[in-house]
């Protein structure tokens, strides 16, 4: 027994650390604009997979996926990436392994600045603060994003304070229809003045299976 626990505690130990390796290439591929390698992060065959990034809804499926990064994150070709970067660091991690072994639960939160040219204009440098909360499945003995949740915090022009600047995410998200989510943004909230901050998405609990948690995919 005392061989067996340790083994399954020396199991957890590589489980963080391949979760964490995971999230860390996600951003490395996010700021190189590598989507395809990006979409080979998410599990292919489990049912149920999806992603949510801010106020632009909700990709479901694999297809969602290949929509989402293929498609959306490709708008305005090559030209749109000449003077454009988006970086997003990862801290504050919270992970937990299910007790068997199947599925894992983390959040980070993730301070960042991006640059966009809009559409081949001046660039414009943003700050960028976030939080992630992602379930994991372990397909074929790898982890993969089951269901991958962005919640932004705020985002400022670099010269100009997050009390000062509107919330990002008031406007609409337009995009063209082919390229549109599946269903409608879940949960949305970003700093305001008049806004009192939220534990959201909350880090998990030890569980044993998924059955008696949460889901990152539903709402908060």
């Amino acid at each position: 027994m005392v061989k067996k626990s340790m083994e399954a505690r020396m199991q957890r130990i590589e489980d963080i650390h391949e979760i964490q390796n995971l999230m860390g290439r996600y951003e490395y591929y996010h700021t190189a604009d590598m989507q395809e390698e990006t979409v080979e992060l998410y599990a292919q065959k489990t049912p149920g997979v999806s992603a949510e990034i801010a106020n632009w809804g909700v990709y479901d499926g694999i297809e969602g996926i290949k929509r989402l990064f293929l498609g959306f994150h490709r708008l305005g070709g090559e030209k749109a990436l000449v003077g454009s970067m988006h970086m997003h660091t990862l801290t504050t991690p919270v992970i937990e392994v299910a007790g068997d072994g199947k599925t894992a639960k983390a959040v980070w939160i993730s301070p960042g600045h991006e640059t966009d040219t809009l559409g081949g204009g001046k660039p414009k440098a943003m700050w960028a603060w976030l939080k992630y909360g992602v379930d994991f499945v372990k397909e074929d003995g790898k982890w993969k994003f089951w269901h991958f949740h962005v919640y932004p915090i705020f985002m400022t022009p670099y010269e100009k304070s997050w009390v000062d600047a509107p919330p990002n995410t008031s406007q609409p998200m337009i995009m063209p229809e082919e390229l549109k989510p599946d269903r409608p943004t879940s949960y949305l909230w970003e700093y305001s003045p008049d806004r009192k901050c939220e534990n959201v998405p909350k880090p998990p609990e030890p569980y044993e299976t998924f059955s008696e948690t949460f889901s990152y995919g539903d709402l908060k």
